[in-house]
C-alpha cells in the first residue's frame, strides 16, 4: 500500500471539511487544515473548541462523521493501520506505569512496538537523557513528580521515531522551566523533520514553536495562519473603559 500522490502528499496533515458529532452534539464543524512536513501546526482554542476531537481524527481514535483527513499521506478512514504506523501521540494526561521504572517504561513501549531489546535499550538511554531523566531512570515512576511523568510520557511517544507526533497540551501543569524544556524538545524534533500538531490554550507556546496556527471556536477554524500573520490582524489599537465606582465594578464582573 502506498500513500497518495500529488497535492496530497505535499501535506504530512490534511484535513478537508471534518465534521464530527458525537450524538446530538457537534464537536467539529467543516474544519479545513493542513501542514507541510516538518513544521508545527498549532490548534489554538479554549477547552470544548474542538482542539482534542480534531487530534483523535488525525490519530485515527475516532471517525469523522464527514469529510477526508490524511495524515503522511494516508487516510485516516481507509488505511488507518498505515496511519498509525507513521505517528505518535501524547494525551493530556501522562500515560506510563507507575509500578516499573522510567526506563522500564520506555523499553516496554519500544518492545510493544517491534523494536528488538538491545535497540529499545540503547533508545531508551538516548530518551532519558534527552529529557533529562537519567538520574531517575531506575526509580519507579510513582515517585516522579509531574513533570517527571510528563516528560517521561512525551519520551514514550517517541520510542518509535514518529513522522508524526500529535501533542495535546503537552505542557499543562508544567512549571515554567518544564514548560522550556519540552519547548526545546519540540523544536528540536522538528529540526530533525518530524511535523508536530500541538494543541494549546497558551498563545505565547503557539507563538513560539507553531509555523502555522488554526484557532478553534465551538468546533470550527475561526482564523488561521502564520502567528506573525494572525497578530497582525488584530492590530495594536487598545481601548480602555473607565468605571464610574464600586458598584458599577461588580455590575461589570457579573456580566
Amino acid at each position: 500500500m502506498t500513500a497518495v500522490s500529488g497535492r496530497a502528499a505535499e501535506y504530512a496533515i490534511e484535513a478537508a471539511g471534518v465534521s464530527k458529532w458525537f450524538g446530538p452534539v457537534q464537536a467539529l464543524d467543516g474544519v479545513t487544515v493542513a501542514a507541510p512536513p516538518g513544521t508545527v501546526l498549532g490548534l489554538l482554542g479554549h477547552n470544548g473548541a474542538g482542539k482534542t476531537t480534531l487530534v483523535n481524527v488525525l490519530a485515527t481514535l475516532c471517525r469523522p462523521t464527514a469529510g477526508t483527513a490524511r495524515v503522511a499521506g494516508y487516510d485516516v478512514v481507509r488505511q488507518a493501520r498505515e496511519v498509525r504506523r507513521r505517528i505518535a501521540l501524547t494525551g493530556q494526561f501522562a500515560a506510563v506505569d507507575e509500578q516499573i521504572s522510567g526506563r522500564d517504561n520506555l523499553v516496554l513501549v519500544a518492545r510493544l512496538r517491534g523494536t528488538g531489546r538491545r535497540a529499545a535499550d540503547r533508545r531508551a538511554a538516548e530518551l532519558l537523557e534527552m529529557f533529562d531523566l537519567t538520574g531517575a531512570a531506575d526509580r519507579p515512576v510513582r515517585g516522579y513528580s509531574g513533570g517527571m511523568r510528563r516528560r517521561l510520557d512525551l519520551a514514550a511517544s517517541l520510542t518509535g521515531r514518529p513522522e508524526v507526533l500529535f501533542l495535546d497540551e503537552p505542557t499543562t501543569g508544567l512549571d515554567p522551566a518544564a514548560r522550556l524544556a519540552t519547548w526545546a524538545v519540540v523544536e528540536g524534533l522538528v529540526r530533525d523533520g518530524t511535523t508536530v500538531v500541538l494543541t494549546t490554550q497558551y498563545l505565547d507556546e503557539a507563538d513560539r514553536l507553531a509555523d502555522a496556527i488554526a484557532v478553534l471556536a465551538d468546533g470550527r477554524v475561526v482564523a488561521s495562519g502564520a502567528p506573525a500573520d494572525l497578530k497582525a490582524r488584530v492590530g495594536g489599537r487598545t481601548a480602555t473603559a473607565r468605571l464610574a465606582g464600586p458598584d458599577a465594578v461588580r455590575a461589570a464582573a457579573r456580566a
